[in-house]
């Protein structure tokens, strides 16, 4: 069997700073994934969405002159949402594949969040053992400045939706489908917020496999204001802001658009 080839994109806005934390964090994952065996041509796309800082510059520099991995930097100055950016940038990280769709996963981070070693290899192995084309990963937080009864609160909203052998959420920050069933429903689609929510619920709608395991977790920012307008420090800011005039009543799903 054929290791698949790996496109991981990640969108950034002005992330000069946490950007190569990120991309240190998916090279390493995807060299090990490497010598393990378990993917073959690999791919990083960064797409540098409507910057002002370095962040172009700073892929640019981070992706160059690696000997396994081939980079790919965009500049993105015209995207409206982060989801055409994130479409986008697929893409142009597959302009010059080669082999068929079956043979190419796409798997999504973001440029504030770091991914685990076995990130990429344990995303694959999820897809293989439930033979879904679709991975929907969880995170954990950081860098949250919370009081203890909001927090409590974000914990119990991630909880409901957590099972003994798998979840109801989706975070951009760690997903991955298949190229073929990428294709299928048409990628990611020009939305500002919930096109990773969107995308899975299309590739469901299809009658496609999702996978949702327990692990690995990729680690996201929990900055508030976060980058994107409706993302999920929007949903950290919002939940305090409502903690602090009212105790949480109510639990539900969490999507992580951004």
């Amino acid at each position: 069997m054929t290791a698949p080839a790996v496109v991981v994109a990640v969108p950034a806005r002005d992330e000069e700073r946490d950007l190569p934390v990120c991309l240190a964090h998916v090279l390493c994952s995807l060299t090990h994934a490497r010598a393990l065996g378990e993917v073959g041509r690999t791919v990083v796309a960064v797409a540098a969405h409507r910057c002002r800082d370095r962040t172009r510059a700073v892929a640019a520099e981070m992706l160059a002159g690696h000997e396994q991995v081939e980079g790919v930097v965009v500049e993105d100055t015209t995207s409206p949402s982060v989801g055409a950016a994130r479409h986008r940038l697929v893409r142009s990280a597959l302009r010059d594949r080669s082999g068929a769709a079956e043979d190419w996963w796409v798997l999504s981070t973001d440029a504030d969040s770091v991914v685990p070693l076995t990130w990429v290899g344990s995303t694959l192995a999820a897809a293989r053992a439930t033979g879904s084309v679709a991975v929907a990963g969880l995170v954990e937080v950081r860098e949250w400045e919370a009081e203890p009864h909001v927090r409590a609160a974000y914990d119990q909203l991630v909880s409901a939706g957590v099972g003994e052998t798998g979840h109801s959420h989706v975070y951009g920050a760690n997903l991955a489908v298949r190229l073929d069933a990428y294709d299928a429903v048409g990628g990611f689609r020009d939305l500002p917020h919930g096109e990773d929510q969107d995308l899975v619920d299309r590739v469901r709608a299809a009658g496609l496999g999702v996978a949702t395991p327990l692990g690995p977790r990729v680690t996201t920012s929990g900055r508030v204001p976060g980058r994107a307008d409706l993302g999920l420090a929007a949903l950290l800011g919002r939940l305090a802001d409502e903690i602090g005039q009212r105790t949480a009543t109510s639990s539900g799903t969490l999507s992580e658009p951004a």
